[in-house]
């Protein structure tokens, strides 16, 4: 008897972890269809070394603003701002 909670323990674990990992792909999409849209950036141009050109450009200006900012001013900022600091690399 034991033995049937623990599997239905592990199927409820399982349904949720496949949640959590359906989640979190649709957070990446959804940041990076804002990303593109608010930085106008061309489909046409998105290569893999562009697309990440352009992630290690964002990871460094998030971290060299973690000192001053906190996490939730990053989403609070206008989007022009930050497209600006991204712009499309030259190539």
């Amino acid at each position: 008897m034991a033995v049937s909670n623990i599997e239905k323990q592990q199927a409820k674990l399982e349904k949720l972890n496949n949640r959590i990992k359906q989640e979190k792909k649709k957070i990446d999409q959804r940041l990076g269809r804002e990303i593109i849209k608010d930085a106008k950036l061309d489909y046409s141009n998105l290569d893999q070394g562009t697309i990440k050109e352009l992630a290690s450009k964002f990871v460094t200006y998030l971290n060299e603003n973690s000192n001053t900012k906190q996490p939730n001013d990053y989403v609070s900022n206008q989007s022009n701002e930050q497209g600006a600091k991204f712009n499309q690399p030259q190539g």
